[in-house]
């Protein structure tokens, strides 16, 4: 992204006071735990419990289960953000302490937690919303629920969809968490879902997990997903940094590809980048509320 590179006039004395919008976080990093991952293909071998004790007359003969395991293989993909800014910028942050560059820096990384969600639910790159060829959504193998006028019955269809799973997290979309925090009742006029607050940054739901962002409808998408809200195990979501996020300066050429030499622009760029790794081990495990 090009910023503007003609002068400015710095000020004598700044305030350092940064104005931003409410952020969006990762709602798999917040409802599934990370682990550290390795640059080999990883493979996970998926056992599904299916044993029953068995009663054995005095002399009859035992039987047994025949186990199958599925394997699972493991994606990697690496993210890139890249910002340039003019190298007054850069002389401004160290004289004023104005702390840009490192919400510059601390910005980039939450696009880097984003990025993880809109991989695994949707396939699709959040810089350009274009589907990602050999990636398959999570929300494309997982189970369906058609979206009504009563949210509370639709929460209730995608918990009946999980009967053979353990529910351990909810991520909503910011349009499906305001819709819930409307919700009366009726006789006395209290809300419904009082632990929804005025922010949507919801802690739980029904005592489950959850976590809200616009990763979740896949609000960058350039084709829309209709998805509303995300409720599964999300121990099934194996994720972790193969390459933990780090940050540089860049002085010299064009690290964008937008042909413009940094140093004949009078720019400077900051890139931070990750590699990230990661498995959906049953997508059945998960069910989708979408809007038709």
């Amino acid at each position: 992204m090009a910023a503007d590179t003609t002068k400015i006039k710095l000020p004598t004395t700044v305030v350092p006071t940064i104005f931003s919008q409410v952020g969006n976080a990762s709602t798999i990093a917040a409802l599934s735990p990370s682990i550290p991952q390795t640059f080999t293909n990883t493979e996970y071998l998926v056992f599904n419990p299916s044993a029953e004790a068995e009663v054995v007359e005095e002399g009859a003969k035992k039987t047994a289960y025949e186990q199958k395991f599925t394997p699972v293989t493991g994606k990697r993909f690496k993210v890139v953000t890249t910002t340039r800014v003019t190298d007054e910028l850069r002389w401004a942050d160290e004289d004023n302490r104005l702390e840009i560059v490192s919400n510059i820096i601390a910005d980039q990384a939450a696009a880097m937690g984003r990025a993880l969600d809109y991989v695994v639910y949707h396939a699709v790159n959040p810089k350009t919303g274009s589907s990602l060829s050999g990636y398959t959504a999570l929300t494309t193998g997982a189970q369906t629920v058609t979206a009504t006028n009563d949210a509370v019955a639709d929460i209730d269809s995608m918990t009946d969809q999980l009967m053979d799973y353990d529910i351990t997290g909810f991520a909503l979309s910011k349009s499906f968490a305001s819709s819930l925090r409307k919700m009366r009742v009726p006789s006395t006029g209290m809300r419904l879902y009082p632990e929804i607050p005025l922010n949507l940054q919801v802690g739980d739901l029904d005592g489950i997990p959850a976590a809200t962002s616009n990763t979740v409808n896949g609000k960058l998408a350039t084709t829309a997903t209709n998805v509303l809200a995300i409720m599964g195990d999300f121990s099934l979501i194996k994720w972790g940094m193969v390459r933990d996020i780090y940050s540089e300066l860049i002085e010299y050429g064009d690290p964008d590809n937008t042909g413009a030499d940094l140093k004949g622009s009078n720019q400077v760029a900051y890139r931070t980048e990750a590699v990230y790794a990661y498995a959906v081990l049953d997508a059945k495990g998960f069910s989708v509320l979408k809007s038709e």
